[in-house]
């Protein structure tokens, strides 16, 4: 059996996230007036970090805000024995000393008390951002649950987050050689390890066939199919499957719509491109950093990623 990917960044999650708390009206109230509550502010998709790259939390007394201002901009993030956790999304909000840094580029240095509750307040801030009115009617809606669902004043219908799951692979051939793409919109030398959404009424395997097929031309064998582990990706709202797949036939046709290029990598030429900058990774905080590595054999030097 193949070993899952082992302390994916986003995927680590060391807080409850104290979900029999969501239903209490009050809860908001309750946390704003107890001295172990700590808030996140999240500032249009920003976290406040210190120089060292953690998080900044702060006490609700030094929150200059009124209660009526956030509650539609509160979300319960969870809790420890020693302190309840929330965030505000609020780009008016100050944070004495903090750096605005965002967990895309910041997540795999962050500890996992920290990034299980960054991932969670980003994707909720994202979806709050972006869910504002009722699928049925159009009325907008109110947030309820302690942030975690929103409820249509006209229709009752309540409406919770969204997470679309997505396919990511490490494609490798017969000679071991990995198969790298990069999209249109990407700069030149950026490549990564290729990925698509699942489509409806598709199971994620045949969504990895599917689109390695679309973007490659390459076709896979079903039976080497590996699960490797998942993580969230809160931009704004996938949820990462990774798999390994051996190629049964080596020839490229890229998909001219989205890639701008495919090719296969041999170690060789991996290590003499990276060192070259001729080939730029993504960042250890991606999924994708993880697959290639694992590829690799070894630690991937972190100038061989991209800025």
């Amino acid at each position: 059996m193949e070993k899952l990917l082992q302390d994916l960044p986003l995927a680590r999650f060391a807080v409850d996230r104290f979900a029999q708390l969501r239903a209490e009206p009050t809860w908001l109230e309750r946390l704003w007036a107890a001295p172990t509550t700590r808030v996140l502010i999240i500032r249009e998709g920003t976290l406040p970090v210190t120089d060292e790259v953690s998080l900044i939390w702060v006490k609700p007394e030094s929150v200059d805000v009124r209660l009526a201002d956030i509650a539609d901009f509160s979300y319960l993030l969870g809790a420890t024995e020693e302190h309840t956790y929330m965030a505000i999304s609020d780009k008016n909000i100050e944070v004495d000393g903090a750096t605005w840094v965002s967990l895309r580029d910041t997540g795999a240095h962050f500890s996992a008390h920290d990034v299980g509750l960054a991932t969670t307040a980003t994707a909720l801030a994202s979806w709050h951002r972006t869910h504002v009115h009722c699928t049925r009617c159009g009325m907008q809606t109110h947030v309820i649950g302690a942030g975690w669902s929103r409820k249509c004043p006209i229709d009752s219908s309540e409406h919770y987050p969204r997470t679309e799951p997505a396919m990511i692979v490490a494609v490798e051939d017969a000679e071991g050689r990995i198969l790298l793409g990069r999209r249109k919109e990407w700069t030149p030398g950026w490549y990564s390890t290729l990925a698509g959404f699942v489509e409806a009424g598709e199971s994620s395997e045949a969504c990895v066939i599917r689109e390695v097929f679309e973007e490659s031309g390459v076709h896979l064998d079903p039976t080497s199919l590996r699960y490797l582990g998942s993580q969230p990706w809160p931009f704004p709202a996938s949820l990462m499957l990774a798999y390994r797949a051996t190629a049964i036939t080596t020839d490229i046709v890229v998909e001219e719509a989205e890639m701008a290029d495919v090719r296969w990598f041999s170690r060789e030429h991996f290590i003499r491109d990276c060192n070259m900058q001729t080939l730029r990774l993504p960042g250890p905080t991606t999924i994708a950093f993880h697959l290639i590595q694992d590829w690799f054999g070894e630690p991937v030097p972190s100038e061989w990623t991209r800025a």
